[in-house]
């Protein structure tokens, strides 16, 4: 997944212990219903998070290099 999402420009992902449940409840929905909404939109939730920590960081490396 970490691969097509980056083929098509997107950060990388992850899935933390505690959300695992939803992630297979998410691919669950869309193999048996054809539903792919419940899967989309918990990538795009994880998404936002990933995006937000690298905007801290690139914040973060602004921040030290106007201190130099």
């Amino acid at each position: 997944m970490n691969y097509q999402l980056m083929a098509n420009g997107f950060a990388p992902i992850s899935i933390a212990k505690e959300n695992r449940l939803d992630y297979f409840n998410a691919l669950e929905a869309y193999a048996v219903e054809g539903d792919i909404s419940p899967f989309a939109e918990m990538i795009a939730e994880l998404e936002e998070v990933q995006l937000d920590r690298y905007l801290a960081m690139t914040r973060q490396a602004q921040g030290m290099n106007q201190q130099l």
